[in-house]
């Protein structure tokens, strides 16, 4: 069975951190380590995030501190490698609920987006798209699921 696995963005904000574009280099290494302890500890999960939307921020956030970037690169690199199914849900489909954690400007999202594509593009990583409002895309990734585990 496959465990959930919590953002940590959300655990960072909990701790105390500010994300997005008040997020400082110290959050920034917080979350590089937190998402490395959350992969590693489950053999077998899905998430929400993982390193490569973390490496997508890093990159959009600070693109004028480059040892931040290297070093995010030299940590996160080995963990996009070692997925085994990755679904990339675009963004600008629909207006992002507010929810005190995500940045719902549409500009901001979809920049964010735009930098996750170039990340799975340097990497050359699979993935699936889904696309649709909410409730498409709930149906679509059920069925996804489903046979992933079913293979």
């Amino acid at each position: 069975m496959f465990k959930l696995l919590p953002e940590a963005a959300r655990l960072a904000v909990e701790s105390g951190y500010k994300l997005d574009n008040s997020a400082t280099i110290e959050t920034e290494l917080w979350l590089i380590l937190k998402q490395q302890e959350l992969e590693r500890a489950e053999e077998s999960w899905v998430a929400d995030r993982c390193a490569i939307d973390l490496l997508a921020y890093i990159k959009f956030i600070f693109p004028n501190e480059p040892e931040l970037i290297k070093l995010a690169i030299k940590l996160l690199e080995p963990y996009v490698y070692k997925y085994n199914l990755i679904v990339y849900l675009p963004s600008g489909q629909f207006p992002i609920t507010e929810d005190g954690l995500r940045n719902t400007d549409k500009d901001f999202q979809l920049l964010i987006d735009k930098e996750i594509k170039e990340v799975l593009k340097y990497y050359r990583l699979s993935y699936i798209e889904i696309t649709g409002d909410q409730e498409e895309r709930v149906k679509k990734l059920t069925e996804l699921v489903k046979h992933a585990v079913q293979d």
